[in-house]
């Protein structure tokens, strides 16, 4: 399952960015608050998708610092969603090797698309933290378009939490 040897051997001479903004192919990575709508019953949330999405799963992690990194797909496109908790998500370019990382929260009700061509990751900020992923593939299309890199690619540190 995936590409890990030829993409290791790429990266040991490659530099990471560090940047503000991401960009890949024209879209640039960014959290999305969801529509959320309430009423005495409860709630209901909906994220709206531009193109079709095959599959759903979730990640559970059981404890906080749990980290699942990093896997990239040059066909596959994701939205990740916060269910319970809150996840740290480190984005890397497959082209430019430029980075960045986001938040998601369940409290902040945000949402994050991540399109082909993107490397991801992410820590749990909380015990028993929950992630809804969306996939544009079939978990078998899936597999043939699995390249990994090692979690530590940008150093440990980029898994840390600045204590504010």
């Amino acid at each position: 399952m995936g590409n890990s040897l030829l993409e290791n051997s790429k990266m040991e001479n490659t530099s990471f960015n560090q940047v503000n903004e991401l960009e890949i192919e024209g879209h640039f990575l960014k959290t999305e608050v969801t529509p959320t709508f309430g009423d005495d019953r409860g709630y209901f949330t909906a994220i709206n998708f531009e193109s079709g999405m095959k599959r759903a799963y979730l990640v559970r992690n059981h404890k906080a610092g749990i980290i699942r990194a990093f896997h990239g797909h040059k066909k596959e496109e994701k939205t990740l969603y916060c269910i319970k908790g809150a996840f740290k998500v480190v984005c890397i370019s497959m082209e430019t090797r430029d980075w960045k990382a986001f938040t998601i929260t369940e409290k902040g009700n945000n949402f994050l698309k991540i399109p082909f061509g993107v490397y991801n990751g992410f820590v749990s900020l909380t015990d028993d933290s929950e992630l809804l992923v969306l996939s544009s593939s079939t978990f078998e299309e899936s597999k043939n378009d699995d390249f990994r890199i090692p979690y530590d690619v940008l150093g440990k540190e980029v898994w840390r939490v600045e204590h504010r």
